[in-house]
This record gives C-alpha cells, structure tokens and sequence, in this order.
C-alpha cells in the first residue's frame, strides 16, 4: 500500500480539488484501493474532501507526504532512548517541582495534581495514569 498511496499523493496537488475518477484513472487502482486510501488520509488529516456531484479531493497546504510522516515515526520509534516524552512542568499550574509518588507518576507540589510522568516506548507504560 504504501508504493500505491505515494502514487495517489503525487497525484494529488497542494490546493488543487482532484476527482475520485481522475485519481483512479491516473493511478490504475482500483475502487476499493482509492477508497480506503482516501479514508486514511481523511482520517489522518492529510487531506480535504468535498463531496458534490462527485467526490473531491485535495492535499492539506502544507502537509508533508503519509509517506513521509512513516518514515520519521519509525526513526523515532528505532531510538536508543525508551522515553518519547518526560514531564518537566504540571499541566494544570506549569509548576516546576514535581514529586514522584507512584510507577510512572508525579504529583505537583504547589497544585497537588497527580499526572503521569513519561511516555515510554515499551507498550506497559504508555497509557497516562491521570493525564
């Protein structure tokens, strides 16, 4: 899918409504093909779609290729660090002192908020405690 969905980006030009028809015809896809590739980039926001007498669509100004986006998860996701993300601040008051009180979690000494405190590549700690 990926090779098929770089076509089909191509195809698509920054700010330019394309047809459905057209898309299929220039990429020589098939319906269900174009379909579920148009529901994923509408999905993921990479897309505009205007429905009329015929199904348009059209690239996001600005979007970087799905393609593209792909390739910088997966670097990101191949790191050596296990953490994405740390807690430096409460997101309720910004308070800089946080304590930790639990696995994977701090509480802030001047609200007193309980939040999670790093989003880790391994699957057992990436769901927030508290948000």
């Amino acid at each position: 899918m990926n090779l098929t969905l770089e076509v089909i980006w191509r195809i698509l030009e920054n700010g330019r409504w394309t047809s459905k028809q057209r898309l299929k015809e220039a990429s020589d896809v098939d319906d269900d093909t174009i379909d579920r590739i148009i529901t994923f980039l509408d999905r993921w926001h990479f897309i505009d779609i205007r429905r009329s007498a015929e199904l348009l669509v059209r690239r996001k100004p600005g979007t970087i290729s799905p393609v593209q986006t792909f390739d910088l998860l997966r670097e990101l996701t191949g790191t050596m660090d296990p953490k994405l993300a740390t807690r430096i601040a409460c997101r309720v008051c910004d308070g800089r002192k946080l304590s930790l009180v639990g696995v994977n979690e701090v509480e802030c000494e001047e609200c007193h908020e309980k939040q999670w405190y790093a989003i880790s590549k391994q699957v057992s700690q990436t769901v927030p405690l508290h948000n």
